[in-house]
């Protein structure tokens, strides 16, 4: 009885080396594992208890490569698509994909593994959104609101931003990390000669969409996103200071739309990200104008 409290203990402890280090507590609890069948001081649930922690763990500890990103993107992107159809308007959806393309060359990241695409929602609700991957999924009605293409490049650049910094496969990360900690927490109480029940892990998917559709990405990430943007704008040749007048349009929208929906519901309040990039904005002092631009949003627009 003493070793197997003992144990408990050990276990706890390996929780913890899970919350602050997760291969450390990976590799202890693999170390614990082994001593403890040795010693014969826990039954055969308890081992497998002990297995199935270990593996949570690895899991919280694997990288996720590029061509994982891109095929749970695309899983999520399929989830958005069963509700929002894609617009069929193949002048608009080469357009975007041609600003996706001016920005992204021009980045520190310019190739993902299958590349990165924008798909237009056909809808008039004004939001856009991006998988890890690669997938931005910008609305009909987002198109219509911006009044330039530096505007429009900037929601774009936005969602390459939560791309490149990672921020969907985080989310993944962070997922993992919990599960592996409650299943820690499962085999301590097992341990410790109490039941508890062991969820398996899954939902990586369901994770992200929930992340990236439903709740939107933490008020942190977007100003990281909305600062990062800034950059990529620049870099590319398309006039940071434009992600304001596309934030002042939100601003403008933003008492007449569902609060439940769209950008209110997975954005924090224009204002707020106004307030956020005000700085970084006064960086940029360059020419940036571009007729051809003009002309060739105008075009776009005029077939929506």
């Amino acid at each position: 009885m003493k070793a197997q409290k003992f144990f408990s203990l050990i276990i706890l402890a390996a929780a913890t080396c899970v919350s602050s280090a997760v291969s450390a507590g990976w590799d202890f609890l693999k170390v614990v594992t082994e001593a403890a069948q040795e010693a014969g001081v826990i039954d055969e649930s308890t081992k497998n208890q002990l297995n199935t922690t270990t593996s949570a763990v690895a899991k919280a500890t694997e990288t996720i490569t590029p061509e994982q990103q891109y095929y749970i993107g695309r899983a999520v992107a399929g989830t958005v698509l069963a509700s929002y159809p894609l617009y069929t308007n193949k002048k608009a959806t080469a357009y975007v994909n041609k600003v996706c393309a001016a920005i992204t060359a021009c980045s520190d990241m310019p190739y993902l593994y299958k590349g990165y695409f924008v798909g237009i929602l056909d809808s008039p609700e004004i939001n856009a959104i991006s998988t890890p991957g690669g997938h931005i999924l910008v609305t009909r009605g987002l198109l219509e609101c911006a009044k330039t293409e530096d505007a429009l490049a900037a929601v774009i650049a936005h969602e390459i931003a939560h791309i490149q910094l990672q921020h969907a496969v985080k989310a993944i990360k962070s997922s993992r990390t919990t599960n592996a900690l409650v299943e820690t927490a499962d085999t301590a109480l097992t341990a410790s000669g109490k039941s508890a029940s062991t969820a398996e892990f899954s939902g990586c998917v369901d994770d992200i969409v929930n992340q990236v559709v439903n709740s939107g990405y933490s008020k942190k990430q977007e100003f990281e996103a909305d600062k990062k943007a800034l950059v990529l704008m620049n870099d590319a040749g398309y006039d940071p200071k434009a992600m304001q007048d596309m934030l002042n349009i939100l601003k403008a929208k933003e008492s007449t739309q569902d609060k439940n929906r769209g950008f209110c519901k997975t954005h924090p309040n224009a204002a707020s990200r106004l307030n956020n990039i005000s700085e970084d904005e006064k960086k940029y002092t360059g020419d940036y104008k571009c007729a051809e631009r003009a002309t060739r949003f105008a075009a776009v627009q005029n077939s929506l």
